[in-house]
Order: C-alpha cells, then sequence, then structure tokens
C-alpha cells in the first residue's frame, strides 16, 4: 500500500510492505532553514502516539545509555523506515520537524499519514522473507547472553586452522525463539504450504538442492502418512573419488603420496587403486536425512524410502519448488531462493514464494516431469526452452515462469535490457556475482529524460571472491549504490550497553548474509517489474542449472513488499559498510548527530545519491 500526505511545508510517502513501512520525506527550502531533523511517531488502530528510535545517533552531550528516541534524537535522514511493524495492520505516523538547538529543541508542524502493511497471503500470491540480520543489534540484544565462542576453521591451505569465534547459535536460545526470530514466517509459510495436502487424492512434487532441514523432511513424511502421493527430485550430482579396493590375491603394491605435499609415501599391500562415481556432498546430506525420517504406518515405510528421484545429467540441480496437486491436476507453487536447510532458513536473506494459479503450476508440473525423467543435457535444454520460450521486449502482463537449462543465454541478455530499459531505478542482488552483461550496462551512466530521478541499488552478498575486480568497475559509476553484507566491528573504549557485539548464527558456511535473487525495475511506478526465482542471473543458471524463476508484471503488492524488504536490508548493510570503513578516531565523530541544519545539505545538492534518492522516494512530493 502506498500513501502521500502534504502540508506545503513537508511531505511524506509512505511504502507499506508486510514487516516494512518506509517513509520517503521532503522539505521545502523554507522548512530546511534551522531544521535539525524529525520526530517520528507512530501509533496503530487504536492507542496514542509513540515515539520512533533514531537508530544509535545522539546529540554529543546526550547519555547514549538512555537509548534516545526521535523527540531527543531527531531523525536526520530524508528516508525512514520503521521495522516494527506486524503484517495486515493498520499504521499512522506522525512526523514533526524539529527545529532550536540541540539544548532547546522546538517542535515545527505536524503530518500524519496512514497506511495498512500487507498481509503475507493474499489468496493469489504469499510471500515470506526470513529476516536475514542475525548479524544485527537486534539480535545481539535480545539474545547476546547466550554468545559462545565456537572452533571454526580459519584460512587457506596449509595456513587453515582452528580459531574461536563469537556466535550466537539459535540452538543455544531455548523454546525455538531466536529460530522464530530469524525466520519471521519463512518456516512457518513453507511447513504450511505442505500441510495443505491433506490426504489420499491430494500429491505433492518437489525439485531441491540442498534438503537437510528435518522439520520439513518430516513434515513431507507425515504427509505420506497422510496417504499424500510424494515425490521429490534431487540434485545427485556425482563426483569421482579414488578408493583403495582390497584383494588378498591381487598381489598388487600401491604407493602413495599424500596431498599435503608430504615427502613420506604410504605402501598398500594388495590393494589397488580404483575410481568410482560417488553423490557429491550436496547430494549425500540429502540422502543421509531422508534416511533419519520415519512414519507411523509400517505400510507406507517403502514409500517414504522411495520419494527421491536422483537428477545426475545437470551441473547443478539448484531448483527449490514444490507443487501441490489434487486429484492431479496442479493448484500451487511454492518457489524461491530458499533452500531446504537451516542455513537457508534461518541465516542468510531468503524468500520463499507461493503462487495460488493453476496454469503457472501446471507449468511447473511440466517442467518437473521433464526433470523426473533425468534426459540429457542437450534433451533438457531443448524441451525446457520449448516449455518457456524466451521473452522478448516488455515482459507480458502477469506471472511468466521461466526455466533452465536454457539452449541459449538469451534470457540473461534479456535481463540486462530490463535494467538498460529502467526509467528511474533498479533494485538487484547479487548473491556471488554480476554477470558480464549486467556489468556493461551498471557501468555506464543513464541518460535520463528530463530531471527525472535515476538511481540503482546493487546489494552483495560480499565486495570480495568474484566481485572483487567488478566493484571498482560499478562504484565509478555516480548512479549506483552498493550496499553488501557485513556486521558491525568491535571498536575500542565503546559503551557496551549503546554498541553490542554483532554475531552471526554460525548456520551457514559460505554464503553467510545474502542469498536472494531478485531484481526489481521501476518498483515505485505503476507498472512495476517483479523477477525472482532460484537462478542468480548468471551463464551458468541459465544454460548449465536446473533453475525456475518468475517473471511478474504490474503487482504493485508484490513490488512494494520485495522493495520494503530490499530496502530493508541494503540500509542495514549500507551503515555497517560505511562505519566499518571508518578509523576509530572517525567512528566518535559519526556517532554524533550534527548540531545544525548541515546535515541535509547532501539531500539537496544535484547530482548526489542522496539527492536523487529523496526525489525518487518523495513520490508526488518530490519537487515540493
Amino acid at each position: 500500500m502506498r500513501a502521500f500526505k502534504s502540508n506545503k511545508n513537508i511531505s511524506v510517502y509512505a511504502i507499506a510492505g508486510t514487516h516494512v513501512v518506509l517513509l520517503g520525506i521532503n522539505a521545502s527550502d523554507e522548512a530546511r532553514r534551522g531544521l535539525l531533523g524529525f520526530t517520528i511517531e507512530k501509533k496503530g488502530a487504536t492507542g496514542d502516539f509513540k515515539p520512533l528510535r533514531g537508530g544509535s545517533r545522539a546529540f554529543e552531550n546526550y547519555d547514549v545509555e538512555k537509548f534516545p528516541d526521535s523527540r531527543t534524537a531527531p531523525i536526520q535522514s530524508m528516508m525512514w523506515s520503521d521495522y516494527t511493524v506486524s503484517p495486515d495492520k493498520s499504521y499512522t505516523f506522525k512526523l514533526t520537524p524539529v527545529y532550536g538547538t540541540p539544548e532547546q529543541l522546538q517542535p515545527g508542524g505536524s503530518i500524519q499519514v496512514s497506511v495498512k502493511t500487507e498481509r503475507p497471503d493474499d489468496g493469489k500470491h504469499g510471500v515470506f522473507f526470513n529476516r536475514g540480520v542475525a548479524g544485527s543489534q537486534a539480535y545481539s540484544r535480545r539474545f547476546g547472553k547466550h554468545l559462545k565462542y565456537y572452533p571454526t576453521e580459519s584460512g587457506y591451505g596449509s595456513r587453515r586452522k582452528l580459531v574461536a569465534k563469537p556466535y550466537i547459535k539459535p540452538e543455544d536460545v531455548p523454546e525455538r525463539k531466536a529460530y522464530k526470530w530469524l525466520s519471521r514466517g519463512l518456516e512457518e509459510g513453507m511447513l504450511a504450504f505442505i500441510r495443505q495436502a491433506k490426504g489420499e487424492g491430494w500429491s505433492l512434487r518437489a525439485a531441491v538442492y540442498e534438503f537437510t532441514w528435518m522439520p520439513v523432511l518430516q513434515e513431507f513424511a507425515d504427509a505420506i502418512d497422510r496417504g499424500v502421493d510424494v515425490k521429490i527430485v534431487h540434485h545427485a550430482k556425482r563426483k569421482s573419488e579414488y578408493i583403495l579396493k582390497y584383494d588378498r590375491t591381487a598381489g598388487v603394491t600401491t604407493v602413495s603420496t599424500w596431498a599435503d605435499g608430504s615427502k613420506e609415501e604410504a605402501v598398500f599391500e594388495n590393494r589397488y587403486g580404483l575410481k568410482e562415481k560417488r553423490p557429491d556432498d550436496q547430494a549425500q546430506a540429502a540422502i543421509n536425512a531422508v534416511r533419519q525420517l520415519g512414519v507411523r504406518n509400517r505400510n507406507r515405510y517403502d514409500v517414504l524410502s522411495d520419494i527421491l528421484i536422483a537428477r545426475t545429467n545437470t551441473q547443478i540441480s539448484h531448483n527449490k519448488f514444490i507443487i501441490l496437486l489434487k486429484d492431479d491436476v496442479p493448484q500451487q507453487i511454492w518457489t524461491g531462493s530458499t533452500n531446504f536447510t537451516d542455513g537457508g532458513i534461518f541465516g542468510q536473506s531468503n524468500v520463499g514464494h507461493v503462487v495460488r494459479d493453476p496454469d503457472v503450476a501446471a507449468r511447473y508440473m511440466e517442467y518437473w516431469t521433464e526433470l523426473s525423467g533425468d534426459p540429457s543435457s542437450t534433451a533438457s535444454k531443448k524441451k525446457v526452452t520449448e516449455l518457456a520460450p524466451d521473452i522478448v521486449g516488455e515482459a507480458p502482463k502477469g506471472i511468466t515462469p521461466i526455466f533452465s537449462p536454457r539452449q541459449k543465454i538469451d534470457m540473461l541478455d534479456w535481463y540486462a535490457d530490463r535494467v538498460e530499459a529502467a526509467a528511474n531505478s533498479v533494485f538487484f542482488t547479487a548473491a556471488f556475482s554480476v554477470a558480464d552483461q549486467i556489468l556493461e550496462i551498471v557501468r555506464k551512466r543513464k541518460k535520463t529524460v528530463g530531471d527525472s530521478p535515476y538511481l540503482r541499488y546493487l546489494l552483495l552478498e560480499g565486495r570480495g571472491g568474484l566481485m572483487a575486480d567488478k566493484v571498482p568497475i560499478i562504484e565509478k559509476c555516480d548512479q549506483n549504490r552498493l550496499a553488501w553484507g557485513d556486521v558491525l566491528k568491535s571498536r575500542p573504549d565503546l559503551n557496551e550497553k549503546s554498541m553490542l557485539i554483532e554475531t552471526l548464527a554460525g548456520l551457514n558456511d559460505h554464503v553467510n548474509f545474502l542469498h536472494t535473487k531478485y531484481m526489481l525495475i521501476d518498483p515505485l511506478s505503476d507498472d512495476p517489474l517483479v523477477i525472482s526465482g532460484s537462478a542468480n542471473f548468471s551463464k551458468a543458471s541459465t544454460v548449465s542449472n536446473d533453475e525456475n524463476m518468475l517473471v511478474i508484471r504490474g503487482n504493485t503488492r508484490i513490488a512494494d513488499i520485495f522493495l520494503g524488504e530490499f530496502m530493508r536490508l541494503f540500509n542495514h548493510f549500507h551503515s555497517r559498510n560505511k562505519r566499518n570503513s571508518l578509523s576509530d578516531e572517525e567512528f566518535k565523530s559519526v556517532i554524533y548527530l550534527t548540531p545544525d541544519d548541515r546535515w541535509a545539505d547532501r539531500y539537496y545538492k544535484p547530482g548526489t545519491q542522496e539527492y536523487n534518492e529523496r526525489r525518487l522516494f518523495a513520490g508526488p512530493g518530490w519537487d515540493l
């Protein structure tokens, strides 16, 4: 939902998702003179207004141990977000400009705007984002007393060693409270989707990559107990291993050297080397997890043990979807970026997306049926491209599924074309890298029409690895705003009550922060484009892997939910990126608010990113 209010001196544009309300603020030239910031208050459908906090900053002489709210520490930003709202609730926000001096604050004329947050599930689309910020002040404040130091591998090769690293692991928190906080409805939505299969006559068809979170696996087993027909295509890639086979009559001596470079040789009598293909780590983990499941009905045990269908003839079987069928007719799908693991559900940022559309579900069922036969790479590419042809030009209105592997790279080119065609804004997550096709677009400035605002937001897992050479190229263009996964690093002499140690949950080995794969094109318009699914907008995810994406055009509700979650994480990580780049002395200065109206200058200086962001999110009030 979107709502706009103005009193000619200040304006506010509210964009409500499920768990986030974004507030785009603007002020006239007259209202900016002497402006120290804003007090922002909120109330629900009933009750009184309560002030929101302005973060951890305060005026220099304020006692930060008191955790100041925006009445004494005004919000010095032209964009603010409330992450404490609940879905499907009505809220009113009151913005009051603040003048005077830090010692004697004076309120100006207030303005109020009312919105209702979206339901996660409206009957057609269900969208469930986890919290994705275990490394945060909020997580540490709630569960910090459970922090423990765990042995963790650090370094590479011969320098690899165990070090003590702090984690607040959710399993260490009683009553699953940390799990619930981190899930924020994602696990609950996943389990509820499976539970819709009531009994005989219902079917579940799934395609999975990582598949080890026992509560979800047990939910599939419980469905089998109810008489539901369950089949799961799983990543079953084989890897080659050399093993020593014993044969006492072979008369063979095998001499082996050690992988660590040791000069000492190992001699094995009556053993010969044999190359075998075995399930890779993800495949074996899924097999092992399924073997731990149980059913109440002994007659259904054989069904349970036969639910996995191996998908071997692909680079990565990277899908994460479930199809719900009634009387063999596809009804709904669950898809998104979430692997069926603890790290996928509770750790790194992920989304689950339910679509209740029989036509879309039927397309997924055709795709699943093709994969279940484990076709060769050539055969699957041909069939999949026929099933979901390339989109040419503008996306059709509504929902268009796209599947991989494909015969050509054209869909990746199409994604890049959408970035280039954006009128005002692009919001894009990249868990691993940015494809060259997209890099060529974002490295260059966009020529805008007239004085229209334009920005591209890129949210990354990190700025190293595959992104090490690309980040400097992207940063050279002043229309690009970047943020990457980060936790606030420790600083000496900081008051522990005002700045807590931020740690992760210890659930992920490689991708700690960001695992979503979505792109938003002009999401603030009346005709937004949302692209989301399992594919990483890469060559491999287009022509080599099993993947699925949803291209959704014209749905402002979906765009508002995705945009709110994007900006929640972007602002969270961007603030940490900036603070972590500062020296200890510089850091001490930025924790204080500016004592006059100079803080707003960057929002009104043409050409700055803050100037364009203010106008982009101010809605109808950008030219106040």
